[in-house]
């Protein structure tokens, strides 16, 4: 049981430092409440009371409320988790494991992000001088671009690392699910292809799915970038943006859409490499079980895949 005075003195942990340890962006006494969808700064911290209130949604209480709230967490698993925040000794106990905080992607912040697609230097020396991808392709798929990290209105920190790609994911019926980025710079150890966490999402350009004619053959690319350059090339093409991304929501949604069809002709050039034969052998596999035909193309001597393939051949 936990005592009296040990719960005060969590109570009176200060307000603003354990909504930081909570991971919201406070400052000048406010940050984004994380209660409703919140783009302006309406929570507010009362140090002197030592509590917190947002004015919209009228979210409040004291340090060990906000815990429970954002945590999820019942009284006693708040007040666990705060003492160990707090190195405050409630009693003879294994350590608390502290839940990951996790959040799903900002939609209307990535919204924004993409909303108008702009291209900077490095997007444009990156997609039409080193990769030769047709620009009515960029403006199809709503790429933009990033020049500095830009911070998320929601939690305060950048999702994308910059100059980079923003590469819009949408489902068929062309509504957001993520963004992708794609870093251009030279930075060493910068990731080059990033989701925001949460994101769950994996074939790319789904809304083409939508323009598929009867008897119109759909090829599969293996990442985002063949897709533009088979785009390029006047084929209707989706991408697995890795080997190891074939899901079986991939697959439900792929057998799905083939059971609308009278037939579905998929073509697929597989990366040059082990992982690009095995994203082809499972494929084959799906096509065998929904009935469609998949015809494997093999890239010239020479070539990685069907992106630098284009590149050279488009040059």
């Amino acid at each position: 049981m936990l005592e009296p005075q040990k719960i005060e003195t969590l109570r009176n942990s200060p307000i603003e430092n354990v909504a930081t340890q909570l991971s919201l962006s406070v400052s000048h006494h406010r940050a984004c409440c994380p209660f409703h969808a919140d783009r302006h700064p309406s929570l507010t911290f009362d140090r002197r009371r030592n509590r917190y209130k947002c004015f919209v949604c009228g979210a409040n209480g004291d340090p060990i409320d906000l815990v429970m709230s954002q945590l999820h967490l019942s009284f006693t698993a708040a007040c666990k988790w705060l003492a160990e925040e707090r190195n405050v000794l409630l009693e003879k106990q294994e350590p608390v494991v502290k839940p990951k905080i996790s959040h799903p992607p900002d939609l209307e912040f990535l919204s924004y992000l993409v909303a108008r697609p702009t291209l900077n230097e490095a997007a444009k020396q990156f997609l039409f001088d080193e990769r030769r991808i047709d620009p009515r392709v960029v403006r199809w798929l709503g790429i933009s671009s990033l020049s500095l990290p830009t911070a998320c209105w929601r939690y305060g920190r950048p999702y994308f690392d910059a100059p980079s790609l923003l590469i819009p994911y949408r489902d068929p019926n062309g509504q957001l699910l993520s963004v992708q980025s794609r870093y251009l710079g030279d930075i060493p150890g910068k990731a080059r292809f990033k989701f925001p966490k949460g994101s769950k999402c994996a074939i790319y350009n789904l809304p083409v799915l939508q323009l598929l004619k009867e008897g119109e053959p759909l090829y599969i690319t293996e990442g985002v970038t063949d897709c533009m350059a088979m785009l390029s090339a006047g084929h209707k093409a989706i991408a697995i943006p890795s080997a190891t991304l074939l899901s079986k929501a991939d697959k439900a949604l792929l057998r799905a859409f083939a059971s609308k069809r009278s037939a579905l002709d998929l073509h697929m050039y597989p990366d040059a490499d082990v992982p690009g034969e095995q994203l082809y052998l499972q494929l084959l596999d799906l096509a065998n079980e929904i009935g469609a035909s998949l015809k494997h193309h093999s890239l010239p001597p020479g070539y990685k895949d069907f992106g630098h393939y284009w590149s050279q051949q488009a040059g």
